[in-house]
């Protein structure tokens, strides 16, 4: 019995237009997130060029679960990804192989639901904080605001730290490196980093704010010793008792990067968030007669969690219109075949969340916030990849659990204090670097509620 033949050598349809060698490049830095929504509507598999090399731009679920949960090991991070993210060094975002699997084990512990379910209170805690410092009337800068909070959150659960006095300059200093990020992904020859160029010493004075807040950090950390129940804690005890010990330079590079992941994506969607609840009433409202019915006026509890679907569901369609990680991509080692078409070794492989969260086929008027979309099970119903703010497959975000559970206890506590007035004029621009970033921030203004009696410690 002959084996069977094996499957045509088919490419997927060329993305229309594009220059010589160029290829598409220019379409892609004009608009990126525009560029995806343009593929989307063309086909769910299509073969652009940048730069003279093939990309394949998946706009299909089946596709995205080929490469994240079929058959991952043949898709390791790109080139792009890995020169764009050089900076943090080799910490669980970007390695591969066997050290990433043993970094993800190390610090798979430290995300138990038990340990984050305990976390739940700095999160509440840190809330308080920043209410005490805002008043009625105030004008903030939401995205700003939820940065330093979240970076409190962070560094007190993950860190066991006090970075308080530093929000500022830590959010200045990461801006910096999205930055830098973004123009690498995008730039293929960079001036090296000795070239005093404006954009190199912002970077370099960047990396060396965080890299000494997260030198003091790990020191500190040495000197209180023992595990305790905090991130950092688990990983020093963790080279002590197995033997393979984690460098300091290794230890200082998973910190950064969990600070960049930890605190960024959730104070994005914290900031958005609240953005579109002032944008629209009727949700805001809906939320508002939850917290009182629940909490009444007091602080939540990861117990209250369960009994407020509607913050969950408000939190779910955010992260649907503006995905904080809004597109990923890959790269094949070998030759392979996705939805029928022959991906050659050496393509790379990108997807946008933007794009796939906005497919009218599992979400009708798209465009609109509707967090009842998300009431009658639609996350079970629609294809996996649909909708997948965390990424998904082995190297599902570490903290998915954890930035959920922040975002509502957040969103609980600070709106039975204010409300957030949108400032008028059009939704803000969006820069997509690593992350999706509003450019100019978030302005708002915060209002003072009516009776509030304060949101206290339960």
């Amino acid at each position: 019995m002959q084996s069977p033949s094996p499957l045509p050598a088919t490419l997927p349809p060329s993305l229309p237009g594009g220059l010589p060698w160029v290829g598409h490049g220019l379409e892609y830095r004009r608009d990126q997130l525009g560029f995806f929504v343009h593929c989307a509507g063309l086909g769910e598999v299509l073969k652009a060029q940048f730069l003279g090399h093939p990309v394949y731009v998946l706009n299909s679920s089946s596709a995205i679960e080929h490469v994240l949960v079929k058959n991952p090991r043949n898709y390791p991070k790109d080139p792009f990804q890995k020169r764009a993210l050089s900076m943090i060094g080799n910490s669980l975002f970007v390695s591969q192989g066997d050290f990433w699997m043993r970094q993800r084990r190390m610090m798979q512990p430290a995300f138990h639901k038990d340990l984050v379910a305990a976390h739940g209170k700095m999160a509440v805690a840190s809330s308080q904080t920043w209410l005490e410092s805002q008043r009625d009337g105030a004008h903030i800068d939401a995205y700003t605001e939820m940065m330093a909070l979240t970076l409190d959150v962070v560094a007190g659960t993950l860190f066991g730290a006090n970075l308080r006095d530093q929000a500022r300059e830590v959010g200045k200093a990461m801006e910096a490196l999205m930055l830098r990020a973004k123009f690498l992904f995008e730039n293929p020859i960079a001036l090296p980093l000795w070239v005093p160029t404006p954009g190199n010493l912002r970077f370099k004075a960047a990396m060396r704010t965080l890299h000494s807040v997260v030198a003091d950090v790990v020191e500190r950390r040495r000197k209180q010793g023992g595990p305790g129940d905090d991130l950092l804690g688990l990983l020093v005890e963790a080279q002590a008792e197995d033997g393979e010990h984690m460098t300091d330079v290794q230890l200082r590079d998973e910190c950064l990067t969990l600070m960049l992941a930890g605190h960024e994506t959730t104070a994005l969607a914290l900031a958005f968030a609240l953005l579109m609840l002032a944008r629209n009433p009727d949700a805001e409202a809906t939320l508002r007669r939850e917290l009182a019915t629940v909490l009444g006026g007091r602080a939540p509890t990861v117990a209250d969690l369960p009994s407020l679907p509607y913050c969950e569901l408000v939190v779910k369609e955010t992260m649907r219109v503006y995905p904080p990680a809004w597109g990923m991509s890959r790269v094949a080692i070998e030759d392979d075949r996705i939805d029928g078409f022959l991906v050659p070794a050496g393509t790379v492989i990108s997807w946008a969340q933007w794009a796939l969260h906005r497919d009218p086929r599992y979400f009708p008027e798209p465009e609109a916030f509707r967090p009842e979309r998300w009431a009658d099970g639609l996350e079970r119903r629609i294809p996996r990849f649909a909708y997948s703010p965390f990424g998904g497959g082995p190297r599902l975000c570490i903290g998915a659990g954890f930035a959920m559970m922040v975002t509502r206890l957040v969103l609980a506590t600070v709106l039975q204090r204010f409300r957030f007035e949108a400032a008028p004029g059009p939704a803000p621009e969006l820069i997509p670097a690593v992350t999706l970033r509003p450019k100019g921030g978030i302005p708002m203004t915060l209002r003072a509620m009516e009776n509030h009696q304060g949101v206290n410690a339960p």
